[in-house]
């Protein structure tokens, strides 16, 4: 048995990270070059026994005060059990980055550390393996931090297990059934409201960045910009979904007056009714609920109609996000809504849009990515993503291990010094 640290070929590295089990976008040539295209260095690494990759890495590199900061971001992928097969993984890109100016080594695997129910209530035990081993190997480890961040992958996720759909007879409504009761209140509505979903082109990705812009406005966080949107898009390909939800006016109003037209005829004949049987206080009841529903309708078209006159045009974007997909995940990553039109419900559309293209895929698992992995019903975001029925998943957290040890010594003091 040989084995060797070595550079590989975008198709060594992509034909194994797709087959590993912590694959994500984040471990993919076509990230890579993302990251190129953004101003880092990268390089496929591996390790090679008799011809097979049995780990591999993105790794990428950038100038930092005294060196070069190296990264593995969503990596390493291997055998976290194998002590002896991190030790010489490791040991491999350490001789790699002190041969380009390393000063140290930051990662952050995809492995999930504690797994939790909606109430925060912790399922099965936990993954002691990558702590073990990387702390053995000399990294330093941070857990995972709680709160939000848009500077790296989450420390905290919101998941869903695919497979059992993916094996039903009737998939598209054993997904529908799949999700839990808020999510299929609110996708009968965007049914009901008519609401179209539309993948983008190139050429959209200015609106798709005037969308989320908006959103990062309104909630004061810092999107990327359209450079970065349109680097995904052609590095990612078809892997890359876009995706807007619209509301077409002329058509939601026409169904709105279909629909409180019909109720209109039910009352009427409720009435004619209750004339007979005054003292019948089913129909009475019957009639407050169907008139009830027919000042909704008025309500709804009186609403339509002035967003329309507002808006200048007969459709608009109302929500959107971006998706990307591996093998074995659809990955929720980016997205906004436009408030004016937040009763129109345009995210729940858009996410079902995505669980229907991971099933035609078969890709058996859907990742919403960032919650706060806060449980005590303040993280709103978490309970938008309940309404599909997941659950959360907290990640083992980030290793640094220094590859110049003197200069990450005065690196670390500097930082210590200046509070960053």
């Amino acid at each position: 048995m040989t084995r060797s640290f070595e550079q590989l070929t975008e198709a060594q590295f992509d034909d194994f990270a797709q087959g590993h089990q912590a694959g994500s976008y984040l471990q993919t040539s076509a990230q890579a070059r993302l990251l190129a295209r953004r101003g880092w260095q990268t390089a496929l690494v591996g390790l090679v026994e008799d011809a097979t990759v049995v780990a591999a890495a993105v790794l990428a590199w950038i100038p930092v005060r005294m060196g070069n900061l190296f990264q593995i971001d969503g990596g390493m992928l291997i055998d976290y059990s194998n002590q002896a097969l991190v030790n010489e993984f490791v040991a491999g890109v350490e001789k790699f980055a002190k041969s380009h100016n390393g000063l140290f080594l930051r990662v952050v695997p995809n492995e999930i550390y504690r797994r939790y129910d909606d109430e925060g209530v912790q399922i099965g035990a936990a993954n002691e393996a990558p702590m073990t081993t990387l702390t053995a190997a000399g990294f330093k480890h941070t857990p995972a931090p709680k709160g939000w961040t848009t500077n790296a992958s989450p420390s905290w996720q919101y998941v869903k297990d695919l497979t059992p759909v993916l094996a039903a007879d009737d998939a598209d409504k054993a997904l529908r059934q799949s999700f839990a009761k808020d999510g299929k209140y609110y996708l009968k509505k965007t049914d009901q409201f008519g609401i179209k979903l539309r993948r983008l082109g190139r050429e959209d990705l200015t609106d798709f960045k005037a969308l989320t812009q908006h959103t990062a406005d309104r909630l004061d966080y810092h999107d990327k910009d359209l450079e970065f949107y349109q680097i995904v898009f052609d590095e990612f390909g078809d892997d890359a979904y876009f995706v807007f939800a619209e509301m077409d006016f002329p058509a939601y109003i026409a169904g709105q007056e279909a629909a409180r037209d019909h109720l209109a005829e039910v009352v009427a004949d409720l009435d004619a009714r209750i004339a007979e049987k005054p003292n019948y206080k089913k129909l009475q009841r019957q009639r407050a609920e169907y008139a009830d529903q027919h000042k909704q309708h008025e309500k709804r078209i009186a609403q339509a109609q002035v967003e329309r006159e507002k808006a200048g045009q007969d459709v608009v974007v109302i929500a959107g996000s971006l998706f990307l997909a591996t093998a074995n995940e659809m990955i929720y990553l980016y997205s906004g809504t436009y408030d004016e039109y937040k009763n129109f419900y345009g995210p729940y559309a858009v996410q079902e849009y995505a669980f229907k293209q991971a099933v035609a895929r078969h890709i058996p698992h859907y990742n919403f990515y960032g919650i706060s992995g806060v449980f005590d019903g303040s993280d709103g975001v978490l309970g938008f993503k309940q309404g599909f029925a997941g659950f959360a998943e907290e990640k083992v957290g980030t290793f640094i291990k220094p590859i110049n040890g003197p200069k990450y010594a005065i690196y670390s003091l500097l930082k210590k010094l200046m509070g960053r």
